[in-house]
């Protein structure tokens, strides 16, 4: 019994207790201003002084990954003032949640000096007008261009081509001096995007090129985009660094600051990026890329993308993110950022100050009278899948250039056409259901306890801590996810009731039975490999020797790194690294075990060897429960040590091994990290895992209603499986 102090009021110490929660909760003040940044090579030094300057009316947010925050920020109905996350601003746009900028860029700029819509390069802010309105303003730009080492070319007498017939001649002359000609990151194959648009864009012209990024009919399948095709494919199969289908960025920029690839296609943010890895005396230089033989060539249009900067209508003060981007792009002060960063932005004169290293793209810059790139114009959504499909196709060479062209013509066409019920699909639904409803395992005999049953009162007490965790973290979600797969849901608007049409549209679509066709090999192969494994070793390293101990430690640490082991792979992978080394006798030599083409065969060695020592901790444990008189008894009948283990180890062990596998399945059936980052969040259709696509779903396309319907498809398999295996277990 507790007992009250002197002094001591309980009663009033709970009120003042429950007053400070609740005051707690309450916003005591209006938060300031946020622009929400992407934190990457250029850093925010330059952006919190500028939100300085504002007089503490803002606050700046950055993040690697603040396209995952601010996306969430949306569902939640709270975005900031400001943001360049990487969202579906086209679908923003046209549901009114970005502000018009066009009143404030005809006002004075940051300086005072001029015009604010003045200041900007040529056609930098056409990329987001729509409907005659400007929805973002550009800072950073980034512009393509071939990188090479202007001592290198000097030293062997090369010149920077000009056009492509150039550039092929050129190619070859460095693959003659023993080099490759040009290093490329493969394994992200949209990288491939900024070649495959500026050469179509000069072959087709502006206008064809803008109602190829609306996905009009005819302009896929036609002559220029067969040659288009045509001339990259034949670069990257002749030209491209042996092994660079599967590269990263940074690995293939190292190939290039390391002397074995005489050029690298990158973005002007190569040198910002790579700032500490370029070699003394290097001199580093850039041309743009070289244009095609066509009439409708136009030598100055620039290609470029920026890192456009919006203001959000709905959030708490949309006027003072307006004055930040004033101050952000005010001439006299961007010129900071360009010095200190040696990165190019969108701003008329800032660009002087750019190092002597990056004199090619000022020049490029300053020459310019217009620009194009991809999202000119808002397209249909489902458009990136087809490209991303294209460019594996096209840099595999699974696909000819003619084929790859009628593909996405039809793919183009079909994001049109509603779906039709498909009987595979219907077939699906109905066979996950009947093995997660009607095959159960077989219910244990009951036997009667000798002890008194307890009051139905104490019972309750007992089951409810359990029932209400196992309601608000498993039944409640399921059930809230069988009803968000009911609704059409973009997370911008509110949602509506569709019924079962996401399931229909998702069950059309080819990428998730792909999807579902990998996670099916996963679940065949690396549940599998795992168990044999474990059980392999787990016999060896049964002992209590101090070897078999540190073995088993040294197995279990992969399971510490977690996603950290991808890195480790990764080397390990790399078309030059050790693998490689050793394989090179088998004709092995700069094998792309990375690249898209070969990534789930890779997935299966990564995965025995970041999870089979947790797998062989269990299983090791489960041997050691086994009785040693059983064992001591079969070594005296004169088993040797395969025999004892079937014969007595096995049986005794078999429950825990079943659960083991159990959880592997559902561990394999929501794999989704590794294929994300080795494909940097861009994988083909072909390397989709239902968890990828998911993700796709839900925070790329924003289709929350058919991410909803695939959740429950993920839900049922799992249950489904959980099953089959008991009742197998029960049988066997």
């Amino acid at each position: 019994m507790l007992r009250q102090g002197p002094g001591v009021n309980l009663r009033g110490a709970l009120l003042s207790l429950v007053v400070v929660v609740v005051a707690g909760g309450l916003p005591c003040q209006a938060r300031p201003a946020q622009a929400a940044l992407f934190e990457g090579g250029e850093g925010l030094d330059y952006f919190r002084r500028c939100a300085q300057s504002l007089e503490g009316r803002l606050e700046v947010v950055g993040d690697p990954r603040i396209s995952d925050r601010v996306r969430v920020r949306l569902l939640e109905g709270d975005p900031p003032e400001v943001s360049n996350a990487n969202l579906p601003y086209d679908q923003l746009i046209a549901k009114g949640h970005l502000l018009p900028l066009d009143a404030a860029l005809n006002g004075p700029n940051g300086d005072g000096s001029g015009r604010w819509r003045d200041d900007f390069l040529p056609g930098s802010l056409d990329r987001f007008t729509r409907g005659g309105h400007v929805y973002g303003v550009p800072l950073l730009y980034t512009v393509q261009s071939i990188y090479y080492s202007r001592k290198h070319f000097r030293e062997m007498g090369w010149s920077p081509p000009r056009s492509w017939t150039e550039w092929e001649a050129l190619c070859r002359q460095a693959e003659a001096h023993g080099e490759a000609a040009v290093a490329f990151q493969g394994r992200y194959t949209y990288y491939l995007t900024p070649l495959l648009a500026h050469v179509y864009f000069h072959l087709a012209g502006r206008e064809a090129f803008l109602r190829q990024q609306r996905a009009l009919p005819g302009s896929f399948d036609n002559p220029e985009m067969v040659r288009t095709l045509q001339m990259v494919q034949t670069l990257a199969r002749e030209h491209f660094q042996p092994g660079s289908a599967g590269m990263s960025h940074t690995e293939a920029q190292l190939e290039f600051l390391s002397g074995r690839a005489a050029m690298l296609l990158c973005g002007s943010w190569f040198k910002s990026e790579m700032r500490d890895k370029i070699p003394p005396g290097f001199e580093l230089a850039e041309c743009a890329l070289p244009l095609p033989e066509a009439r409708s060539a136009e030598p100055r249009a620039v290609q470029a993308g920026a890192g456009y900067l919006f203001v959000f209508q709905a959030s708490p003060q949309p006027a003072v993110g307006i004055e930040y981007l004033r101050c952000l792009t005010a001439p006299s002060r961007v010129a900071e950022l360009v010095e200190a960063q040696d990165l190019p932005v969108a701003i008329r004169g800032a660009n002087s100050r750019l190092s002597p290293d990056l004199a090619g793209l000022h020049d490029l810059l300053s020459s310019s009278t217009s620009s194009f790139g991809e999202g000119m114009v808002p397209g249909p959504q489902g458009m990136a899948q087809l490209w991303a499909d294209a460019r594996d196709d096209l840099l595999s060479s699974r696909r000819t250039p003619p084929e790859i062209a009628r593909a996405l013509e039809r793919g183009a066409r079909a994001l049109g056409q509603e779906p039709a019920w498909s009987w595979p699909g219907i077939a699906l639904l109905a066979g996950l259901l009947l093995f997660a409803v009607a095959v159960q395992p077989r219910a244990a005999t009951r036997q009667e306890s000798p002890r008194a049953r307890l009051p139905l009162a104490d019972l309750a007490w007992l089951a409810l801590p359990p029932l209400l965790v196992y309601g608000l973290f498993f039944l409640g979600p399921s059930l809230a996810a069988f009803a968000a797969a009911g609704s059409e849901w973009d997370g911008l608007s509110a949602p509506h009731w569709a019924g079962v049409d996401a399931f229909r549209r998702l069950l059309a679509d080819a990428v998730f039975w792909q999807a579902l066709g990998n996670n099916l090999f996963l679940l065949a192969c690396i549940p599998a490999a795992l168990t044999l494994w474990s059980l392999l070793f787990g016999a060896l390293l049964q002992d209590d020797r101090r070897t078999d101990r540190w073995l088993r430690a040294l197995f279990f640490i992969p399971s510490l790194l977690g996603v950290a082991s991808i890195l480790v792979w990764q080397a390990l992978l790399h078309p030059d690294g050790p693998v490689n080394r050793l394989l090179t006798p088998f004709g092995f030599a700069h094998y792309p075990w990375l690249a898209q083409t070969h990534l789930f065969s890779s997935l299966i060695p990564i995965a025995v060897w970041s999870s089979g020592g947790f797998q062989l901790i269990l299983t090791c444990a489960a041997i050691t429960g086994v009785p040693g008189e059983l064992l001591d008894a079969a070594r005296l009948e004169g088993a040797n040590r395969w025999q004892s283990f079937w014969a007595v180890t096995w049986p005794h062990i078999r429950p825990q091994v079943l659960a083991g596998y159990l959880l592997l399945l559902i561990g394999t059936a929501k794999a989704f990290e590794t294929v994300w980052l080795l494909t940097n969040q861009e994988p083909a259709s072909g390397n989709h895992v239902l968890g990828t696509l998911l993700m796709q779903r839900a925070f790329t396309d924003l289709q929350l209603g058919q991410a909803a319907a695939l959740a429950v498809v993920m839900l049922l398999l799992i249950v489904a499986m959980r099953s089959l295996l008991a009742r197998w277990s029960d049988e066997s």
